[in-house]
């Protein structure tokens, strides 16, 4: 009984946040949380600029709510919370990178360019960025761009290690893009 209701959670979950990713693919929104309470769901928004979702008198975010509140048909409650602008978000650092190759701009001059910006962060040991796909001419080719150190596996990689995807659909074919950030742990940002 437990069991479906997990799986039930689960898949409502996954369909909630990939409804908000497709709704909300021109904001700059990094993650969503869900949490169950007795009488409704609550999902927050985490975004740089939560003026967008929000919009005038808060419009927007009512239409948003009674979207989901029929699409889903469950009681719910929309809360948008601000990102620090010196927070490192690889999910929105991806979309930017994404925007940039359909609107023609140089693959390997924006890696670089977000690579040095993240890298200017006090916080982050290390930065990887993956483009895969039809990057230039008519064959699928893999360019990574890393910087700082950079973890691969074991217990650091899934506490301290954020990620973000996104695609770009220029003329030429899809591009994939994946950005890796290795954060500091929190022992060491303690220390100095």
């Amino acid at each position: 009984m437990k069991e479906t209701m997990f799986i039930k959670e689960g898949i409502l979950q996954q369909q909630i946040y990939d409804y908000l990713i497709e709704r909300l693919k021109d904001e700059s929104f990094e993650d969503v949380e869900i949490h169950y309470l007795p009488a409704s769901i609550r999902i927050i928004i985490h975004t740089t600029r939560p003026g967008g979702i929000i919009g005038h008198g808060g419009e927007d975010i009512e239409k948003l709510t009674n979207e989901i509140k029929e699409k889903f048909k469950i009681d719910v409650q929309l809360d948008v919370k601000r990102i620090d602008k010196d927070v490192v978000v690889p999910q929105i650092i991806a979309k930017n990178i994404a925007k940039g190759i359909e609107n023609k701009k140089n693959p390997r001059r924006l890696a670089e360019y977000y690579l040095t910006k993240i890298m200017k962060n006090k916080n982050v040991l290390g930065a990887e960025i993956i483009l895969d796909g039809l990057i230039s001419g008519s064959k699928t080719r893999k360019d990574k761009f890393l910087r700082g150190y950079m973890k691969k596996s074991g217990e650091l990689v899934e506490r301290y290690i954020k990620r973000g995807m996104a695609t770009a659909h220029p003329p030429i074919g899809a591009i994939g893009i994946k950005v890796n950030v290795y954060l500091k742990p929190e022992e060491e940002k303690i220390e100095k």
